[in-house]
């Protein structure tokens, strides 16, 4: 096998991370797009002696249990990978797969893995989307005709970026707005920042549409505020809804091509609204983290008070507490709960949000988990902590070895681990093991339908209790 061949495959299973596993000859292919059961043909992309990756180009025959795709992206689209598979499926393929995970990644032979918590609506349940502009192949910007397309990045690709007609994951305003910008966009010329030339002005166009609180903030990153008609776009996408309530322009001059804003000028309102979740209000701006599935991140937040046990006298300790929505969760059940954070607007924004919500017993610690638990150890940093229960909810990365062998040397009563990756789950778990500490029930939360993305909540406790 080598690259360029053009395989038949019979897809046996979807790998964690949501590649179609097939095997030819006793060598695994992971391919980017197949339900157990079909049988597809794939370019091969990477090839070695120990596995392949291919690229699908076709279905011959469709597994049994496949459903028609909802969406006219599918053959583009890199995001709905699961939605020709019934829902039901979907959440059962996933409870497994973490059990998998635990099984051959952490070493435990029979993991407490409970029944997964599906979506409450497998559809226009993300109330944040970013959409990505990109030059028009073929196009000459030397001519001053280049275009600009807005959409989602095609399948497997940094650089290529379809226009987007319809999406069923978030909600139909936001799809309402990205099409209106597609055509201002056109209609004024606007050029397209090109990550690789990096030349060029627009960038990304970021949509939160907060459903609890019926509001809808919309960010423009663009790499300078040279885009002709800002203002009266800004006007157009007000005009399209009531419940847009802020719109901003993000600056993002760097080279890294992310939807990130180094500085923000608001166009309408002042770039902040306000979401809900089991009744605490949380502000949201741009470059702000929430939870992009807001009937589905209440369950989760649930879930992890439920596995603190909490009897409403204990201290907790929220590590990678972003702006403080879980740590005010458990503030409303415990006497006493310290986040600790890295980002500093992250740590203001929670302050705020604390006293928002009257929660005088909670604090704010700016610092990364590793060096904090250190400087607490060392006696380096004031206000020492010694919680009843520590949280973590770490990127997707997971957690740092220093930060288990920290938060197992604190000695509390029980560890609550949300994960958002069940392989570096797994590896945590193990090094948690390695220091007395077993998972006594895992529990995964599907946040992301149609997606391979699963959510976990982990209770810990010492292998001796």
């Amino acid at each position: 096998m080598k690259v360029r061949d053009v395989l038949t495959l019979d897809v046996a299973d979807v790998a964690l991370g949501g590649k179609a596993l097939a095997r030819v000859e006793g060598q695994v292919v992971f391919v980017d797009r197949g339900l157990p059961g079909d049988r597809v043909t794939a370019l091969v992309t990477k090839a070695n002696r120990r596995f392949a990756e291919a690229r699908f180009t076709g279905l011959k025959t469709a597994a049994a249990g496949r459903v028609a795709a909802r969406c006219a992206h599918v053959d583009q689209c890199g995001g709905c990978r699961f939605q020709e598979l019934p829902y039901a499926e979907q959440a059962a393929l996933k409870q497994r797969q973490v059990r998998e995970a635990l099984q051959h990644l952490g070493g435990f032979a029979d993991p407490p893995v409970s029944e997964i918590v599906p979506a409450p609506s497998p559809w226009h349940y993300r109330n944040k989307m970013e959409f990505s502009f990109a030059p028009v192949p073929g196009t000459s910007a030397e001519a001053g005709r280049e275009s600009a397309v807005l959409g989602l990045h095609e399948r497997g690709t940094y650089d290529r970026v379809f226009a987007l007609r319809e999406c069923w994951l978030p909600s139909p305003l936001t799809v309402e707005i990205v099409r209106f910008t597609q055509e201002f966009a056109r209609a004024h010329g606007w050029r397209a920042y090109h990550p690789s030339r990096h030349d060029g002005v627009a960038r990304f166009l970021t949509i939160r549409h907060l459903p609890h609180t019926a509001s809808c903030a919309v960010h423009l990153v663009a790499a300078s505020e040279s885009l002709a008609g800002l203002d009266a776009w800004a006007r157009g996408v007000a005009a399209l809804s009531p419940e847009v309530r802020t719109i901003t322009l993000g600056l993002n001059r760097g080279r890294a091509h992310v939807a990130f804003a180094e500085e923000e000028r608001p166009l309408v309102g002042d770039g902040v609204i306000v979401e809900r979740l089991l009744g605490l209000e949380f502000e949201v701006v741009g470059n702000a983290f929430l939870q992009t599935n807001s009937a589905q991140a209440e369950q989760l937040y649930e879930g992890a008070l439920a596995a603190a046990r909490l009897t409403g006298g204990e201290s907790v300790l929220d590590l990678y507490s972003g702006a403080g929505t879980l740590t005010l969760v458990f503030a409303r059940a415990a006497a006493h709960v310290v986040g600790v954070e890295s980002v500093a607007d992250s740590v203001e924004r929670a302050r705020r949000n604390a006293t928002r919500n009257g929660l005088a017993n909670a604090r704010f610690e700016l610092g990364e988990s590793r060096a904090v638990l250190r400087e607490w150890a060392r006696g380096e940093r004031a206000g020492v902590f010694r919680p009843d229960v520590v949280v973590v909810d770490p990127p997707r990365a997971g957690l740092h070895p220093r930060v288990v062998a920290r938060v197992a040397e604190l000695e509390p009563s029980r560890i609550v681990y949300v994960s958002c990756n069940p392989a570096t789950l797994a590896r945590d778990l193990k090094d948690f093991a390695a220091r007395g500490w077993r998972p006594a029930e895992v529990k995964p939360y599907d946040m992301f339908p149609h997606t391979p993305h699963i959510e976990c909540v982990t209770r810990l406790e010492r292998a001796n209790t």
